[in-house]
């Protein structure tokens, strides 16, 4: 066995006992929608720290690593504020070095510190045209944050936030504490995960707060749509594998009519469609996380976009088909097929729709014919 495996062992191993049904359900039914001993043994055992290299007191771990976490983290449905925080942000900081780094990244890895990235427009949209933070320039190096942004993941739990912002200049990206910005909770049809709207009133931002402007703020947010498009899409397929594995248990154990309801054609093509998603969104997943480097390169953000669509959309027809094969009971509330169906819902969702995701892809690999508008 590898150390990969080891890692999948380890973490699937403390899921199993940790984040069982009833733990999941027991969570989301918390004010904080998530176990925070769950958490903070996560962080104990250096995976918040995962991608942060071992000389910022990190584990020095590769995106494939990570990725192994992740999936497990999916398979489970597990709330835990983890992409965010262990992800999103130290991908963020660690493109930005500078004092503010120095500073959170220790704190991110210990789990001391949640963080939130916040970016995107009032109804949740990534793309660059629906940004709808303004920022104003103080004159002495810091500014002013004003605008809301909507659907942000894990922002009601976060303790800092990283926040991208348009100027006249290109886009700022700075840290704000929580308390700096007006929060109001979504209700997400996800129960795992929460969500929340972030509104800027002038928040004032200090010059030692900024992480990056201009050109520099320009990659650092591509390297974090990149990072949470792959991100989302290791958590589609792990959700997406389970429920095949759930779902064909108990076509096996079933019986109707004297005989499994697994031996009946349609439940069998069902079944065998979920298996042959499942491996098609891997096969994506993986080469996304061969790709992944420290640099934006067009095939990695290809390969991303290309999971993140294809893992998104396979997942939401794997689970819908888990809630079909169950039957009557698969649209229960007691039973967990909605909960596969709708983290997976949000999974698709989430920084940029396949829909977005598409054009992206189709934007970079297919050239414009020239005096064609775009």
């Amino acid at each position: 066995m590898s150390e990969r495996d080891d890692l999948r062992d380890m973490v699937r191993g403390l899921l199993d006992e940790r984040a069982s049904s009833e733990a999941l359900r027991a969570a989301v039914a918390t004010p904080a929608g998530f176990d925070p001993a769950l958490f903070a043994t996560v962080a104990e055992l250096g995976l918040t720290g995962l991608l942060v290299p071992e000389e910022r007191g990190g584990s020095g771990g590769e995106p494939a690593d990570m990725a192994v976490v992740l999936h497990e983290l999916g398979r489970r449905a597990t709330p835990l504020p983890f992409l965010q925080s262990a992800v999103l942000a130290p991908t963020a900081l660690l493109a930005a070095p500078g004092s503010v780094a120095d500073e959170l990244l220790p704190a991110i890895v210990e789990g001391q510190v949640r963080v939130a990235v916040v970016l995107g427009g009032p109804q949740g949209a990534v793309g660059p045209q629906t940004w709808a933070v303004d920022w104003t320039d103080n004159g002495a190096g810091g500014g002013r944050i004003d605008g809301v942004v909507g659907e942000v993941m894990d922002l009601p739990s976060a303790d800092e936030l990283i926040v991208v912002a348009r100027s006249a200049d290109g886009p700022v990206v700075a840290v704000l504490p929580f308390s700096a910005v007006r929060v109001e909770s979504v209700t997400a049809l996800d129960l795992t995960r929460r969500l929340g709207t972030a509104t800027f009133d002038g928040a004032e931002v200090p010059a030692d707060r900024v992480l990056a402007r201009g050109p520099q703020a320009e990659q650092l947010v591509a390297v974090v749509l990149r990072a949470a498009a792959w991100g989302l899409a290791c958590d589609a397929v792990g959700l997406a594998e389970r429920t095949m594995e759930q779902t064909a248990a108990y076509a096996r154990d079933r019986h109707q009519f004297g005989r499994p309801i697994g031996s009946f054609q349609a439940v069998k093509h069902a079944c065998a469609t979920m298996s042959v998603t499942v491996e098609c969104g891997r096969a994506a997943v993986d080469t996304a996380t061969r790709l992944l480097t420290a640099a934006v390169t067009r095939e990695a953000d290809v390969a991303t976009s290309t999971a993140k669509q294809f893992a998104g959309d396979g997942a939401v027809e794997v689970c819908g088909s888990a809630v079909q094969v169950h039957g009557g009971i698969g649209f229960t509330w007691e039973h967990d097929a909605h909960i596969w169906l709708k983290r997976a819902l949000l999974d698709r969702a989430l920084f940029g729709s396949s829909a977005w995701h598409r054009r992206r892809v189709a934007d970079a690999v297919l050239p414009v014919p020239a005096g064609v508008a775009g």
